[in-house]
């Protein structure tokens, strides 16, 4: 039982994760149109979510794919508004 409960909140919580990072769209489609934002909070969290997806890689016994998910597209989407917002 409680291992469900613990893969039931990791899903939620990746969905939650993936979710916050296509908040980026926007403002990448405002970067593009001319509307830059500020590179650094982005950029400070593709390196953060960078670091999670190592973590999720190399934890023992097996992979943690509910890190790694979310955070893969982290690292995709922070790097994208960072380098669209010059």
């Amino acid at each position: 039982m409680r291992n469900k409960i613990h893969d039931f909140v990791g899903s939620i919580g990746a969905t939650i994760g993936l979710l916050v990072f296509l908040a980026y769209i926007p403002q990448i489609i405002s970067n593009l149109n001319g509307a830059k934002g500020q590179p650094w909070q982005p950029l400070v969290a593709a390196i953060s979510c960078l670091l999670w997806v190592i973590y999720g890689f190399t934890a023992e016994p097996k992979k943690d794919y509910i890190l790694i998910v979310p955070n893969v597209a982290g690292v995709i989407f922070g790097l994208i508004t960072f380098f669209t917002s010059f």
